[in-house]
C-alpha cells in the first residue's frame, strides 16, 4: 500500500492551458481544495502530444504524485493500469474507465437541447459552426455535440445544408474575422449552432461589425457557459465546469485517503442557459 504524505500532492493535466473552460474546471479544484483544514499541494502539468502523456504516465514512480486529475485527456484503461500500479490515483474528466471515477456529461444530448430550442422557437433556417481539429491524446467532445444537433434536426425534417455548416479553429478573433465576411456575402442561416462558447463569442462579435441584431438577425446557442457567456448574454449549453473540478478534486482525496473507495461514475446533467442570443 501506498505511503502517503501528511501533505497529498496531486497533479492535473490537461492540453487546454489557454482555454476558459480549463481555467473554470482547475479554478474549481482550487476552491475545493482551499477550502480543506489540511494543505495539499497541487501541480499543473499541460500535454501536448500522445508522447509526453505517454512519458508523464510511465515516469509516475518517480514523480512522488498520489493522484492525478486528467482533465480532456484519452487515457485506454491500459493507462489507467499504468497509473494504479505506480501506487497512483486518478480521476478522469471527459473520458471514461471502470478502473477510476470519471466525471462526463451527455454532449449528445446537449447538441440536441440546442436543436429542440431552436425548433420549438420557430427557426427554420439553421447552421453550425465547428472546430473539427482535435488530437488523438485529447477527448473530442464536439464531434459528440454536432451529432447530437443534426440528429435532433433531422428527426424535425431538417438537414443542414453542406454550405451551412463552416469550420474553424477554437479562436475567437479568428471566427470573427471569418464570419465579416460570412455575413456581408449574405445567404447565412438564421440559427446558430456553436458547440464553444469562445467561438460563439466570435461569431456575435462578427454579426455585431456588420450592424447586424442578435437575435433578430442572426440567433446563436453556445457550449459551455464560460464566465464570458454571461457578459456577452450567450444563450448556451452549461457543463458546470466548476463543478466537475471541485466533484474531480473531492473524488481524488477520498480515493488517496480510502484506496478501498468504489469507483464511480459521475454524469452531470447539462442544462441550457436562456440568455439573449436565442
Amino acid at each position: 500500500m501506498r505511503s502517503l504524505r501528511k501533505v497529498p500532492k496531486i497533479c492535473v493535466c490537461s492540453p487546454h492551458f489557454a482555454s476558459q473552460a480549463y481555467y473554470q474546471r482547475l479554478r474549481g479544484i482550487y476552491n475545493y481544495l482551499n477550502s480543506l483544514v489540511i494543505r495539499v499541494d497541487i501541480h499543473i502539468r499541460i500535454i501536448s502530444s500522445q508522447e509526453q502523456l505517454d512519458t508523464f504516465i510511465n515516469t509516475l514512480p518517480e514523480n512522488k504524485v498520489d493522484g492525478v486529475i486528467f482533465i480532456s485527456l484519452s487515457l485506454t484503461d491500459e493507462n489507467v493500469m499504468k497509473v494504479k500500479a505506480a501506487g497512483v490515483e486518478c480521476v478522469l474528466i471527459e473520458n471514461q474507465s471502470e478502473l477510476c471515477t470519471c466525471i462526463t456529461n451527455e454532449n449528445f444530448e446537449g447538441g440536441r437541447l440546442a436543436a429542440r430550442y431552436f425548433l420549438d422557437h420557430g427557426y427554420q433556417s439553421f447552421g453550425l459552426l465547428c472546430e473539427p481539429f482535435h488530437w488523438a491524446y485529447s477527448v473530442y467532445t464536439i464531434q459528440d455535440r454536432i451529432m447530437g444537433y443534426q440528429a435532433e434536426l433531422g428527426a424535425a425534417g431538417h438537414i443542414i445544408p453542406k454550405e451551412h455548416i463552416y469550420e474553424s479553429k477554437i479562436n475567437r478573433a479568428l471566427v470573427r474575422e471569418r464570419f465579416v465576411e460570412v455575413f456581408r456575402k449574405g445567404n447565412y442561416p438564421k440559427a446558430f449552432f456553436v458547440p464553444a462558447d469562445v467561438m460563439a463569442i466570435g461569431l456575435i462579435q462578427a454579426a455585431y461589425d456588420c450592424g447586424l441584431k442578435v437575435p433578430e438577425d442572426v440567433a446563436v446557442i453556445g457550449f459551455d457557459d464560460v464566465d464570458a457567456a454571461d457578459f456577452m448574454e450567450l444563450t448556451t449549453i452549461s457543463q458546470h465546469l466548476d463543478e466537475s473540478g471541485e466533484i474531480a478534486a473531492r473524488a481524488l482525496l477520498d480515493k488517496i485517503h480510502n484506496p478501498n473507495t468504489v469507483e464511480k461514475h459521475i454524469d452531470l446533467k447539462l442544462t441550457l442557459v436562456e440568455r439573449k442570443t436565442a
